[in-house]
């Protein structure tokens, strides 16, 4: 079973689905998975009521709505990774509510003919040509998948884990990448630092490919340092 899962929190963040209800190739690339989960965060029972009223959430099947509230972000994401290795979950697609497509139907298409067809670890989705001189491990029409570990990343002065969209094997997540002290974190601003040194000291498998397929736009919240800019993109990607 593959699904995708994405968290939001409070009720301050509405204007993303300005643009979540224009990104067509992201309803498509859902709409081909097993089952999509979408968790709101501290949010009140009327935001979440007026944000599942969105043409987003009209247009993808199979959705279904988790919420947490008076718990800790990363205790909200321990609970989720035990429910959906329970429902049968293998390959979990890792997308922020800040997280956007960046290519065509096709490349995504593509993207899901490898999960069905190979083993893997994790593959990041977000960070394209890491290092183009590593093996190829997979190759179609489109995409090249290269066979990168994580401190490729740190040499292109990247995190060498971080909270960006990626896709994994959730065998894998709840043994290697998270662990009980990442869980005792308060928040995402203490965890994602925690994750990023242990992975320093141990390498995981880090698959990247040719392409940028999802990527973050920081125009909420306490990121928001290029909102303009990456305002512009969304306007002229996602019209």
């Amino acid at each position: 079973m593959i699904c995708s899962f994405t968290q939001t929190y409070s009720n301050n963040r509405n204007e993303l689905f300005t643009y979540h209800n224009k990104d067509n190739v992201d309803i498509h690339f859902r709409n081909k998975l097993d089952k999509n989960y979408y968790a709101f965060h501290n949010s009140p029972n009327s935001y979440i009521e007026n944000i599942c009223e969105q043409t987003y959430f009209k247009k993808i099947n199979n959705m279904e709505i988790i919420t947490y509230n008076d718990i800790s972000y990363t205790q909200s994401w321990f609970h989720t990774l035990h429910k959906l290795k329970n429902d049968g979950v293998k390959y979990l697609f890792f997308l922020q509510d800040d997280v956007f497509s960046q290519v065509n139907d096709n490349i995504l298409d593509e993207l899901l003919i490898f999960i069905k067809n190979n083993e893997f670890d994790m593959l990041n989705i977000e960070h394209l040509n890491i290092d183009i001189e590593k093996p190829v491990i997979y190759s179609h029409d489109n995409i090249k998948i290269y066979d990168t570990k994580s401190d490729d990343f740190s040499k292109k002065n990247l995190w060498e884990f971080d909270d960006g969209p990626y896709v994994a094997n959730i065998d894998f997540l709840l043994n290697v990448v998270y662990d009980d002290a990442y869980f005792t974190k308060d928040d995402i601003w203490i965890a994602e630092p925690y994750l990023n040194n242990k992975i320093h000291v141990n390498k995981i498998q880090r698959l990247s490919s040719n392409f940028s397929m999802f990527k973050r736009f920081n125009i909420v919240g306490k990121n928001a340092w290029w909102r303009e800019y990456e305002l512009q993109i969304l306007n002229s990607f996602h019209k």
